[in-house]
């Protein structure tokens, strides 16, 4: 996906069913609290959430812990429109924010997170090296980056999920079948989209040692198949002295 399709294609299509579909798979909620776990936040942390979306991240972060300063960008309006209906009054940031290019000072947050952004941007390793930026020395980041294509798997998972989330009358299951149908179309072009960039876990290993920081686990996505990335923001490399 181009930069500007990407952005209306989340804008008027992707954000506005994401809630009603992915969101909803039992895969998925597991791995937000995943997400939350390997991120380890305390009390009083500064969090930032890079690509935040529709602010999944960010609900399963202040049920974690409670007493967080959460902050989350992404490109897409709408997505930050529903961000902030689910915020509830919580104390949150959210802004309109290319991940190439973060508003922020050097060394700004403890935590960072980035799920599911590195997909769609021009440059992962650039989009990283800004996000190492802004987290302090010794901050812990959690972010997953493309492995291979998401296929059709997507699409099918929502369509049993459509079909096993409604009741079992045979009217019910064909109506959940086209319903899960539909949106696998919908979906069709974040699914088969070509990416540009893959990574194997030697690159990532390769990538995060020239940009200063310490992977302590590499994991594998069960909703998006990618990988996912913990680890901590050291010096040295690229990245440079903080």
């Amino acid at each position: 996906m181009g930069s500007m399709f990407a952005r209306i294609y989340f804008d008027l299509v992707y954000n506005r069913l994401y809630d009603f579909t992915t969101a909803r798979l039992l895969r998925y909620v597991e791995v937000q609290e995943r997400l939350a776990w390997l991120l380890a936040p305390s009390a009083g942390h500064r969090i930032l959430c890079v690509g935040l979306g529709t602010g999944n991240e960010l609900s399963h972060l202040s049920r974690f812990e409670q007493d967080l300063q959460l902050t989350g960008i992404d490109f897409s309006a709408t997505a930050l429109r529903r961000a902030r209906h689910k915020g509830n009054g919580t104390s949150q940031s959210l802004l309109l924010m290319d991940a190439h290019s973060l508003g922020f000072r050097p060394d700004s947050f403890d935590r960072l997170l980035a799920y599911h952004l590195t997909d769609f941007v021009e440059s992962p390793e650039a989009a990283t090296r800004e996000m190492l930026r802004v987290l302090r020395p010794g901050g812990r980041f959690v972010i997953s980056y493309p492995s291979k294509g998401e296929g059709l798997g997507l699409g099918m998972a929502l369509l049993r999920h459509g079909i096993r989330n409604r009741a079992p009358t045979a009217g019910a299951k064909v109506h959940g079948a086209l319903s899960g149908l539909l949106t696998g179309l919908v979906y069709l072009p974040l699914m088969l989209r070509p990416r540009p960039t893959t990574y194997t876990r030697r690159d990532l290993e390769a990538l995060f040692l020239r940009l200063g920081a310490a992977i302590d686990v590499i994991e594998q996505d069960p909703v998006y198949r990618d990988h996912i990335v913990s680890g901590t923001k050291t010096t040295g490399g690229e990245h440079g002295e903080s």
